[in-house]
């Protein structure tokens, strides 16, 4: 009489195999689902997704493969065993230098396509297994096949502990992205190895039980993994998410006891769902302090919004009255200087006239200010009409040339004869932007040149201005068209300045739809503004 050995040889294991494969696959499956529908980073999903389903399907078939009694099943799912695992190690991977790198790039892609082609092609051609052992219910594996994953497992391993270790050292001043980074590298390397060897151990020896008790570790694997993605941000799930899928977690941990068949058993499944218990109540009490700390922030958000906006009024009726008293000194100043009053004295007229520069100027510094928080608010309205971009930057140069000439500078315009007809609000461009540009590169260059040139290369508009000033350094760069930037040394040459000036020419430039950037090879080598709008 024919015995079933696939029904001999696993039966007093079956309850045991459906439990440690089945309840891990359904709680990957359910964390898969939630960050599939909630997470914003969707390649990074997509990526965990693609890991968990074909885990799952590997899941799957072994449970088939110890539960089956039809040769013909067991024997056509174990030929692809091998396939699906070397497939969801190299998807994990993959998701690992997502996480830690932003940008997975082809070189990897192209890797990670060549190793996993090598598997998929043995498998193709049918040559993953070599025989059937009926009398242990069991396919032969191909020798081959099985030393090439496991080293390639290892590599991943190494790989992932190395890369782990080495971010770690660079994110050693941002604790909560360290405490992540160690978690997520610190999961998929215990997953990754006692996988790997409970799976090595069992290909290469009689103890089969192996692969079937490190499956109880599954759970813990999964549970760190939801402790880094819902409170430390690998994805923001939210807090309901958070303690749902702990009390889900430790549902299945805890429904281990009833598949419960030896001591060794019942040892794996306490120290699994004790573990669980333990991980999912840092999990629930991290997200009691962040709730506190939320609101507290929260709190003090609304108090700053409040400061803030009273603040605002208080700058607006500060800096209208100021711009006032200025512009009404500046108007006495001007009489005086223009002689409305009759002649002044030789000694006084200097005085009256470098008094009515440092009024206008003043004046002009307020209206900055204001002009800064009204673009910041979204309050600045632009009064669009056709005019002549290479008229109005030759009238802002001649405007320009007595102060440059004052300092011993030679400034100088060029254009070609192209049509430079643009829809805008010429007198926001004129005053924020081409007088701004300008005014910077005289009081910024103590000798030398100021060259202009405006060209027309397709369909965009360029004004440039290049000076051979005091230059500007990678640092400065990054501050210079922020709101009140400045550069490092910039008061130093011109005490003036209240760094709102770039600020708002970055604004109305955007306004247009163009774009405003610097050049300059470092301190005191000269720079080059560079300003782009669109022909229509």
């Amino acid at each position: 009489m024919d015995i079933n050995t696939c029904l001999v040889t696993t039966i007093d294991s079956r309850g045991l195999a459906l439990y440690a494969n089945i309840v891990p696959a359904i709680t990957s499956i359910i964390l898969a689902g939630f960050v599939l529908r909630r997470a914003i980073d969707r390649p990074k999903a997509y990526l965990f997704a693609g890991f968990v389903g074909v885990f799952s399907l590997w899941l799957l078939a072994n449970s088939i493969l110890w539960n089956s009694n039809d040769y013909y099943l067991v024997a056509g799912f174990w030929s692809s065993m091998n396939y699906l695992e070397l497939s969801f190690f190299l998807l994990l991977f993959c998701f690992f230098c997502l996480d830690v790198f932003p940008i997975i790039s082809r070189w990897l892609s192209g890797t990670v396509l060549a190793v996993a082609s090598v598997s998929f092609v043995i498998n193709w051609l049918g040559q993953s297994v070599s025989g059937f052992d009926q009398a242990w219910c069991n396919m032969n594996n191909s020798e081959f096949l099985n030393s090439y994953n496991l080293w390639v497992e290892v590599v991943i391993l190494l790989l992932i502990l190395g890369l782990g270790i080495y971010r770690t050292f660079k994110l050693r001043n941002n604790k909560s992205e360290l405490i992540r980074l160690c978690i997520i590298t610190g999961s998929i390397v215990l997953f990754m190895g006692i996988f790997s060897g409970a799976e090595y151990i069992s290909s290469n020896s009689t103890v089969y039980l192996a692969e079937l008790y490190a499956l109880f570790t599954l759970p813990i694997f999964i549970l760190l993994l939801t402790i880094a993605i819902t409170s430390y941000g690998t994805f923001r799930l939210g807090d309901t998410v958070a303690k749902a899928l702990f009390y889900i977690f430790l549902v299945f941990s805890g429904a281990g006891f009833f598949f419960v068949t030896s001591p060794a058993s019942l040892a794996l499944t306490t120290i699994a769902f004790l573990m669980t218990l333990s991980f999912g109540v840092l999990l629930l009490r991290s997200y009691e302090r962040e709730a506190l700390i939320r609101k507290q922030v929260e709190t003090l958000a609304g108090e700053l919004q409040v400061t803030n906006e009273r603040q605002e009024t208080l700058i607006h009726f500060i800096g209208h009255e100021v711009k006032g008293f200025l512009t009404k000194d500046a108007g006495a100043f001007a009489a005086l200087c223009d002689g409305d009053f009759g002649p002044l004295p030789e000694g006084l007229k200097p005085f009256a006239c470098g008094a009515l520069e440092e009024s206008r100027r003043g004046a002009d510094s307020v209206s900055n200010i204001l002009k800064a928080s009204n673009l910041k608010k979204g309050t600045v309205t632009y009064a669009k009409e056709p005019f002549d971009l290479k008229a109005l930057v030759a009238e802002a140069v001649e405007k320009a040339k007595p102060v440059a000439e004052q300092k011993g500078l030679t400034l100088s315009f060029m254009a070609d004869d192209a049509s430079y007809q643009m829809t805008g609000d010429k007198q926001q461009i004129n005053d924020h932007v081409l007088r701004n540009l300008i005014d910077n590169a005289i009081n910024y260059t103590p000798s030398g040149s100021v060259v202009l040139s405006l060209k027309k290369p397709g369909n965009m508009y360029i004004f440039s201005v290049k000076d051979t000033g005091m230059g500007i350094t990678e640092e400065d760069k990054k501050r210079l068209f922020t709101e009140g930037g400045h550069g490092k040394d910039s008061q130093e040459v011109n005490v003036h300045s209240t760094g709102y000036g770039l600020f708002i020419a970055k604004q109305i430039t955007e306004a247009h739809g163009g774009t405003i950037r610097v050049e300059s090879e470092g301190a005191w080598k000269g720079s080059t503004f560079i300003t782009e709008f669109p022909t229509s």
